[in-house]
C-alpha cells in the first residue's frame, strides 16, 4: 500500500512520457520534442552531470569523444575532444578565446615547450604553473583579468614566456620565475617588422626565489612597455636592431646585486628610446644603464624618479648628444654650453686687406664642453637637436700703431657674421684695450663658431690678441 501511494505521488509530481525513443520530462504532460532524444523542461531545476575530480577524470578509461563531466578541481565544465580533455570555457571559435585554469587547458608540452594557437587569445585564471615548461607564444596573446591573481609560473631554464619573429601581446598577467636560472621573457624578432607590447599589469614578481628577472627583448619594430610591476633581481635587457622602445609609467623595485632597472645591451641598434614617469625603487645598484657598443639615434628621459637607487644613470648623461633629460630626480636637465680661453697669447694673427674679417689665430684652453667639442678658437655643436645660442665675447689687446682701430665678429662655419659685431675707437700705440661682443647664432648638429677679428684702416699689418674669453650656452 506504502509502495502504491509513493509511485502515486511521483506520477502526480512530473509527467514522463515517451514517443518512440523520444523522451520527455516535465510537469505539465507536454509531449517530447521530435527532434529530441531527451526533452526535459523546468523553470525551478537545472540538469546535474557526473561531477568529479582533476584525478577522476583522468582515470576514465578511452573516454568517447563528448563526454562531458563537471571538474570539482578546477570549477569548470570539460569536454573530451578527440586526444584530450578541454574546458568548456576555453572553447568558444567565435572569440577565439582559450580560458587557461590549469596546464590542462594548454596544448601538451613537446621538448619542454608549450606552443600556443597563433589565432588563440589565452586568458589566464590564477596562477598556473607551467614547470618544468615554457610557452612559446608563436603569436598568440596573453592577458588576466587581475594582474595580482592571474599569470603563469614555471622553473624552466631560460625564459617563462618565448617568441620569435612574432608580434608579441601581453596585458594584466603576472609572470613568476621560480628558480635561479629563470627570467620571464625572452623575445626576438629579426625582421624589423614586429610589434612587442606588453601593456598595463603584466607582472614580473619573485616569490622567495632569486632569478634572472624580467629578461630580454631583442630587435621588433616597436616595444612600448608602460604600467607594468617588476619585483625581481633584474630588470628588462634591450638588445638588437630596434625602431622605437618605449617605457612609461612602470613602477620597477627589488633589484638586486648587480642588476639594472632597465639597460641597453652592446648590441643593440636603435631610432628612438623614450623613457617617461617610471619608477626606480630599491636600494643601491643602477637605475639606467647603456653599455659601450650600443648605437642610439635619440634618446629620451622626463620625470622619472629614483629612490634609493645609487646609480640612477651610467654609460650616458645629460650632455650625451644624442640624450634629452627633463625633470628627473637628481639628473641635470639637458643643456648645451661650452667656453674657451687663453692668456698671454703671443701668435700674431695677419690682416693683410683692410675691413676683412680673419680669424684669430692663438693657442686656447676649453673650460667645458657639453654638447660642444672644443680646438682653438673654436666651438662645434654636436647636439641632435636645433638652438639658439648665445655668445659672448670678450677680447684684450694692445694697440700696434697710433690710430688703431679694430672690430670682432662671429664666424659660422667659416664665414664671418659682420652685424652686429663688436668695435674699439682709436688708439695710440701700445694702448690696451678690450671689446665685447654678445650675441646669438642659430646652430644645427656639427656647426662650429669661431672669433673674427678685423682691421678699421691701413695701420698694421698684423695684431696680436693676447687676452681671450669665447663661451656659448643654449
Amino acid at each position: 500500500m506504502i509502495k502504491k501511494s509513493l509511485f502515486t505521488l511521483l506520477i502526480s509530481c512530473i509527467s514522463l512520457l515517451t514517443i518512440g525513443q523520444n523522451i520527455g520530462i516535465n510537469g505539465t504532460g507536454a509531449l517530447p520534442d521530435t527532434k529530441a532524444m531527451l526533452d526535459i523542461v523546468s523553470t525551478t531545476s537545472g540538469l546535474l552531470i557526473p561531477r568529479m575530480t582533476t584525478t577522476q577524470r583522468d582515470a576514465i578509461t578511452s573516454p568517447p569523444n563528448g563526454l562531458q563531466i563537471y571538474n570539482i578541481t578546477t570549477n569548470t565544465h570539460d569536454i573530451y575532444r578527440g586526444t584530450q580533455w578541454e574546458s568548456m570555457a576555453s572553447i568558444n571559435p567565435g572569440a577565439n578565446l582559450v580560458y587557461v585554469y590549469s596546464l590542462a587547458d594548454l596544448p601538451s608540452p613537446s621538448g619542454g615547450g608549450i606552443t600556443l594557437d597563433a589565432n588563440k587569445m589565452y586568458v589566464f585564471s590564477g596562477i598556473v604553473n607551467i614547470s618544468p615548461n615554457y610557452l612559446n607564444l608563436n603569436g598568440a596573446g596573453l592577458r588576466g583579468t587581475d594582474p595580482a591573481k592571474d599569470g603563469v609560473m614555471s622553473s624552466v631554464s631560460g625564459g617563462v614566456l618565448r617568441s620569435t619573429g612574432v608580434s608579441v601581446f601581453l596585458e594584466n598577467i603576472a609572470v613568476i620565475p621560480f628558480s635561479a636560472g629563470t627570467k620571464a621573457y625572452d623575445f626576438t624578432d629579426a625582421t624589423g617588422t614586429k610589434y612587442c607590447n606588453l601593456f598595463s599589469g603584466c607582472s614580473v614578481v619573485e616569490i622567495g626565489v632569486a632569478s634572472l628577472g624580467v629578461g630580454q627583448v631583442s630587435g621588433f619594430k616597436a616595444t612600448t612597455i608602460m604600467k607594468n610591476y617588476w619585483s625581481c633581481a633584474d630588470g628588462i635587457k634591450v638588445t638588437g636592431t630596434v625602431d622605437k622602445f618605449a617605457s612609461a609609467y612602470n613602477f620597477i623595485t627589488g633589484i638586486a646585486s648587480g642588476g639594472k632597472g632597465i639597460e641597453f645591451l652592446s648590441g643593440l641598434t636603435i631610432n628612438d628610446i623614450d623613457l617617461s614617469n617610471n619608477y626606480f625603487i630599491y636600494t643601491g645598484q643602477t637605475g639606467v644603464k647603456v653599455n659601450a657598443g650600443a648605437t642610439i639615434d635619440r634618446g629620451r628621459m622626463t620625470t622619472n624618479m629614483f629612490r634609493g637607487v645609487t646609480t640612477y644613470i651610467t654609460g650616458f648623461d645629460s650632455y650625451t648628444p644624442e640624450w634629452e633629460m627633463r625633470q628627473n630626480t637628481n639628473i641635470p636637465n639637458s643643456r648645451a654650453f661650452s667656453s674657451l680661453y687663453m692668456n698671454n697669447n703671443a701668435t700674431s694673427t695677419s690682416l693683410p686687406v683692410v675691413s676683412t674679417f680673419y680669424k684669430i689665430a692663438g693657442t686656447t684652453t676649453p673650460l667645458n664642453e657639453k654638447r660642444f667639442t672644443a680646438s682653438n678658437n673654436r666651438l662645434t655643436y654636436n647636439g641632435k637637436d636645433a638652438i639658439a645660442g648665445k655668445i659672448l665675447v670678450i677680447i684684450g689687446v694692445k694697440a700696434p700703431s697710433n690710430n688703431s682701430d679694430f672690430s670682432i665678429a662671429i664666424a659660422k662655419n667659416g664665414t664671418a657674421i659682420s652685424i652686429p659685431n663688436g668695435s674699439m675707437a682709436a688708439t695710440n700705440a701700445n694702448q690696451s684695450f678690450q671689446i665685447t661682443l654678445e650675441t646669438e647664432v642659430d646652430l644645427n648638429t656639427n656647426d662650429y663658431i669661431e672669433v673674427f677679428i678685423r682691421k678699421n684702416n691701413t695701420n698694421t699689418s698684423s695684431i696680436t690678441v693676447e687676452e681671450l674669453q669665447f663661451r656659448i650656452t643654449d
